[in-house]
């Protein structure tokens, strides 16, 4: 019997995983609002029961797609900031800035990606600010991404002997609010690379650079 649960658990999740991946290019292709559940069945090469065994609806089905896309970022950040201190660990206040130019330039070394799945996420939220029945869930799961940026944050501007002056959710939030604006910006002029995209390699870094001191100044009264 427990064999038996066993494959049931995998085949499970198996399902999730394929609708979640249909269900991000039918998304992509069609907006959400657009895509029908058909179409993400059949992309998978699954029936309506297999979709409605695993999601509520096709707005659990998006959340699913948004924790999964929000854990890759996390760790596309976590990868983007240990391969910088792994070379050049900074020993200067002065080094602060520009390293921060360089994770947020590697942060979106793949902006063609990331634009369309800004797009989806702004479609998403927009609808979810207006339906009160999915606020409270749409929250959550930003509130999770968050907590996570917020953790790798405390723990790199430890690993550089700096420390945020605000606290690291509100830091996270002037964090991703300019990061939107980057892609906002990639969108409307067609900056292809992150390098060429000021928020990124400017705004960005300069902004976190007014929230930080080192971790033992005596913050002004």
């Amino acid at each position: 019997m427990q064999i038996d649960n066993r494959r049931m658990t995998r085949r499970r999740r198996e399902t999730r995983e394929r609708l979640i991946d249909a269900a991000y290019a039918v998304f992509t292709e069609n907006g959400i609002r657009a895509a029908r559940i058909e179409q993400i069945c059949d992309r998978a090469g699954y029936t309506r029961g297999a979709f409605y065994s695993n999601f509520a609806s096709k707005e659990d089905l998006f959340l699913a797609v948004y924790e999964q896309e929000m854990d890759a970022r996390r760790d596309r950040l976590a990868k983007a900031i240990e391969d910088i201190l792994a070379v050049e660990p900074p020993d200067r206040v002065a080094d602060v800035p520009p390293l921060l130019a360089r994770i947020a330039v590697l942060f979106m070394d793949n902006l063609v990606a990331d634009e369309d799945w800004y797009l989806l996420n702004a479609e998403f939220f927009a609808e979810a600010l207006r339906r009160v029945d999915l606020r409270e869930s749409a929250d959550a799961a930003q509130g999770r991404f968050h907590d996570d940026l917020a953790r790798i944050l405390d723990d790199a501007l430890a690993r550089l002997g700096m420390r945020l002056l605000v606290d690291a959710r509100d830091a996270v939030q002037v964090i991703v609010s300019l990061y939107q604006t980057a892609l906002e910006r990639a969108l409307f002029e067609g900056i292809a690379r992150p390098e060429d995209n000021r928020y990124v390699t400017d705004i960005l870094p300069r902004a976190l650079s007014g929230l930080i001191a080192p971790a033992g100044e005596t913050p002004a009264p």
